[in-house]
């Protein structure tokens, strides 16, 4: 039975990105690049998958962590010598060997697919990708024979001026005969830089007249590796295209593909709708029929069927079934709000759980707070959470009213069915329905049997 094991060349020091970040853990779509190389190698099921690592190792092997096999590359001796260290993590029955780069985030499964069965139904030694480059400089390039067939891959720096009028370009990823490709190995010479290089396994497999097939890719953008920050950005659109489009094909409207960015981590339910200027990042769940943007931002948080988040910005929260949200409201982490209840404008909530159908309509701020069902936050109303030294807890029970501009200094309860005053400064537990008012707050009977008239509840 033939089996397929990967390898990812990743020990590159990716000099032109200018940064002290490893290349291939610089982010796209809310995932370190090779985190999306990984994907598709798990989609055409290769096992095992070893990750060479050499520049930032422990960084690149910390963000790996259990999705692939790491081995380190010490010194960076080349591509051909990047290939034996892997192969010692590689099983010997492992019959097709698929070699691949942690920079090359778009290839698409089906393209690498291709490539595995090219060389399964051929048997060739080697098979493969190319592209058709508009500007292939830089790049080795494949020279055919006669026959169409590969002849050799010439790097720039040896190129007559016809081969570098060539426009085809070999793209980096190969698969090759597992038995063929441990024979062999050892036989590539070492360059004049001391180095080893894979593409000379091609130059020795056409020299003995062993087959080498080429797969030219049709779409040259995806199956290119990124070099700099430039070609980082053209591909991070171009991912954040697929996405978008994935999610429509699933059934989700995205009004503006263009002004809307996802991350790939992000899962959206059937007949979402997406307004212009959403971002959605991080493992976000965005129910059916619920309604983000315009101009929102959802990070790692959890949105309801038929919710609405409009102008908001929402972390690491959870809204409800059927609740609204915005314009203007921020939803800070650890924040919970029930089914069908409404946060209005420049409403904040902070490490708090609202029950089913809360109004906090606007200008408020609740921390580490408990709210229960059917509460009605008036404006401008501030739970005291922080005594400077410690946060401490306000509780609201079912049907209680706070009134507008009511301050509570936590620790406190207020009960079930109670009612603050306008401007009330709550010190003190509420009784269960009972109605306070005042600086600080008393109960309303309290303040009538002392004399003068209470503000209105």
């Amino acid at each position: 039975m033939s089996s397929l094991a990967a390898i990812v060349l990743a020990a590159g020091q990716g000099t032109r990105m200018r940064s002290r970040i490893p290349k291939v853990l610089h982010p796209m779509a809310g995932r370190p690049m090779i985190g999306h190389v990984l994907d598709v190698l798990a989609a055409i099921d290769a096992d095992p998958v070893v990750v060479v690592t050499g520049h930032g190792a422990e960084a690149v092997e910390a963000a790996l962590g259990d999705t692939a096999r790491s081995v380190r590359q010490e010194p960076q001796n080349g591509t051909a010598d990047a290939v034996r260290v892997a192969l010692a993590a590689v099983p010997d029955d492992s019959t097709r060997v698929l070699v691949t780069m942690g920079d090359v985030p778009l290839l698409p499964h089906a393209l690498l697919a291709a490539l595995v069965a090219e060389q399964e139904a051929s048997g060739a030694a080697i098979v493969l990708l190319s592209a058709h480059l508009l500007d292939p400089t830089g790049y080795g390039r494949i020279v055919r024979g006669p026959d169409a067939g590969l002849q050799a891959i010439v790097e720039e720096v040896d190129a007559d001026p016809a081969t570098r009028a060539l426009d085809e370009v070999n793209a980096g990823t190969y698969c090759f005969d597992g038995s063929w490709l441990r024979a062999n190995l050892e036989r590539v010479p070492r360059s004049p830089s001391g180095e080893y290089y894979l593409t000379d396994l091609v130059g020795l497999a056409v020299a003995d007249g062993t087959a080498v097939r080429v797969i030219a890719a049709s779409r040259p953008e995806l199956a290119m590796g990124i070099n700099d920050r430039v070609q980082l950005a053209v591909a991070e659109r171009l991912l954040r295209t697929r996405i978008a489009e994935d999610h429509m094909r699933a059934g989700v409207t995205i009004v503006d593909p263009d002004s809307t960015f996802i991350d790939a981590t992000v899962r959206i339910g059937q007949d979402a709708r997406i307004e212009p200027w959403t971002v959605l990042t991080g493992d976000s769940v965005i129910g059916e029929e619920a309604v983000i943007g315009p101009g929102s931002r959802v990070h790692g948080s959890t949105i309801g069927n038929q919710a609405r988040v409009w102008g908001s910005w929402v972390e690491d929260a959870e809204i409800g079934e059927g609740a609204s949200v915005g314009p203007m409201a921020h939803l800070r982490p650890g924040s919970v709000v029930g089914p069908g209840s409404e946060i209005g404008n420049y409403a904040e909530i902070k490490k708090s759980r609202l029950g089913a159908r809360v109004r906090q309509h606007h200008f408020s701020y609740l921390g580490d707070a408990k709210v229960g069902d059917d509460v009605n936050i008036g404006a401008g109303t501030v739970t005291a959470n922080f005594d400077g030294t410690a946060k401490h807890e306000t509780v609201i029970g079912d049907g209680a009213f706070i009134g507008v501009d009511t301050m509570l200094r936590a620790p406190v309860t207020i009960g079930p069915g109670a009612k603050t005053g306008a401007g009330s400064v709550v010190t003190r537990d509420v009784a269960a329905g009972k109605t306070v008012v005042g600086v600080p707050a008393r109960p309303i009977e309290l303040r009538r049997r002392r004399g003068g008239e209470p503000p209105d509840a």
